[in-house]
């Protein structure tokens, strides 16, 4: 997959002839692969467009910059559906001003797809004047129908709901696949040592949406390797307790250096909640227990 990362108005001109997707694809959920899916049957080559930051959080329609994929993870799952051009828009304030007719004329059509298709709800353009109705006057255009689960849309917002909410496996159920962090594995206290329980402290490649805190269990993937693993969010409050929540990762079957290795963790459970032990034993003891719900229930 060929990535053209590019700034508003300068993009370079497409000759081959392509199926342009739209949106902003957070998640790359189950409706967004849907999208995809339909356009690879068209039989040309497919092209996805969308941006690096959230136009929604430019925009100050949500507080927080916080995403389900970041744009590294977006490209492999675009890459793993079969699209063959990714382009990368940036979204900052000044692209916020552009009309739908700027839009269309100086990124679209320089793109020059042979059809397009988006979602029923595409909006585009200042105060989102641009809809699929509109884009239909220019070009071929393909109107995905809302992607329903149990004849419910499929959203991201949704899925963060349940990761916040202490639901993993509705997230996964409504991206096709586990919710996954990327972090470097960085220093800590080093606590976890001393109960032969070592942790990974989790320093994530980028805002991703913060799990709820608590103790989940999921996988661990370093560098192609799969561990199951104990998946701590929060501020392990029986040895130092931390003034904010961090991710440290315990990797079953595991044994050397992780320090400085950038690795991905996978949440399929949450198990139970963070909370205080009397003592190192009683904490040590509850980690056993994890452990062996995570082998017992990960495959």
């Amino acid at each position: 997959m060929e990535i053209i990362d590019f700034i508003y108005p300068n993009i370079k001109a497409n000759k081959e002839q392509i199926v342009l997707c739209l949106g902003y694809f957070d998640g790359v959920h189950l409706g967004h692969q849907e999208l995809i899916k339909i356009a690879k049957k068209v039989g040309y080559k497919v092209g996805v467009l969308t941006f690096d930051n959230s136009p929604a959080y430019i925009l100050g329609k949500i507080e927080t910059n916080a995403y389900l994929t970041s744009v590294s993870d977006k490209a492999e799952y675009f890459e793993q559906l079969g699209v063959d051009y990714l382009y990368l828009m940036h979204f900052g304030r000044e692209e916020t001003l552009l009309t739908k007719d700027e839009f269309i004329e100086n990124v679209i059509k320089v793109i020059n797809p042979i059809k397009i298709h988006c979602g029923e709800d595409y909006r585009f353009g200042c105060r989102g004047e641009g809809d699929p109705k509109y884009l239909s006057r220019f070009f071929d255009t393909h109107v995905q129908e809302i992607y329903k689960l149990e004849n419910k849309k499929v959203a991201s917002r949704d899925i963060v709901k349940a990761i916040q909410g202490k639901h993993p496996e509705i997230a996964t159920n409504l991206l096709g696949r586990p919710y996954r962090l990327n972090g470097l594995v960085v220093d800590g206290q080093k606590r976890g040592r001393t109960i032969n329980f070592p942790t990974a402290n989790l320093e994530l490649a980028y805002p991703y949406v913060y799990p709820a805190t608590g103790v989940y269990i999921g996988y661990a993937d370093v560098y192609g390797d799969i561990y199951k693993a104990i998946i701590n969010v929060g501020t392990h409050p029986t040895i130092n307790p931390l003034a904010k929540p961090l991710i440290e990762v315990h990797l079953l079957d595991y044994s050397g250096n992780l320090y400085g290795r950038d690795i991905f963790v996978e949440f399929i459970s949450y198990i139970r909640d963070e909370k205080t032990f009397d003592s190192l034993k009683e904490l040590k003891m509850q980690l056993k227990k994890d452990e062996e719900v995570a082998k017992n229930t990960l495959k």
